[in-house]
């Protein structure tokens, strides 16, 4: 029974979860115990188009990459418009980036674009002098179900070639992009 807690902990959860939380959610003291039981589980989705996975923040499900351009239409973050993805693609290319340069390039929706990629938690802002710098969150990743680096190459391959010439003139130099998360 505590397998079975573990793994619908996992399933329904939006964020990873710490071995300490899972130990709590199954009613397990020990947390050997508990990681074994992840590997176990680990090891009885191998074959399947799902996988667990640990990582800094914890575990979590997540579709594998091979299978995830197939369903992705199907996640909650299928109604985002084309204006969001846009502006998600001008971040993953050159992130940071100034949202003065989003703005830029996209126009005043932008504003709403942003606001709203905020509030679904995979985009983040953090103010720098005068500006405020734009990085991918997390979330974002976990979403795509892969990290930013692979993400950004399939980005580059659907981007067309008037935005690409604009995204290679955006300056970044000064900007520490060692704050991004």
């Amino acid at each position: 029974m505590p397998k079975r807690i573990i793994e619908a902990a996992l399933f329904i959860s939006s964020r990873p979860l710490k071995l300490e939380e899972l130990a709590k959610i199954a009613g397990i003291a020990s947390l050997g115990h508990v990681k074994d039981l992840l590997e176990e589980l680990r090891e009885e989705y191998r074959e399947r188009g799902i996988e667990i996975v640990e990582d800094v923040d914890g575990w979590y499900m997540q579709v594998k990459n091979e299978i995830l351009p197939m369903v992705a239409h199907l996640t909650p973050y299928s109604d985002l418009s084309e204006g969001h993805r846009r502006t998600l693609a001008l971040i993953a290319y050159k992130e940071p980036i100034k949202q003065s340069e989003i703005v830029r390039l996209q126009g005043n929706k932008a504003y709403s674009y942003l606001r709203f990629l905020e509030n679904k938690g995979l985009i983040k802002t953090k103010k720098v002098k005068r500006t405020r710098l734009v990085y991918l969150t997390k979330a974002f990743e976990q979403y795509f179900g892969e990290d930013k680096e692979r993400i950004r190459e399939r980005i580059i391959a659907e981007l067309d070639k008037e935005t690409m010439n604009k995204l290679e003139n955006i300056q970044t130099e000064g900007v520490d992009a060692s704050n991004n998360t």
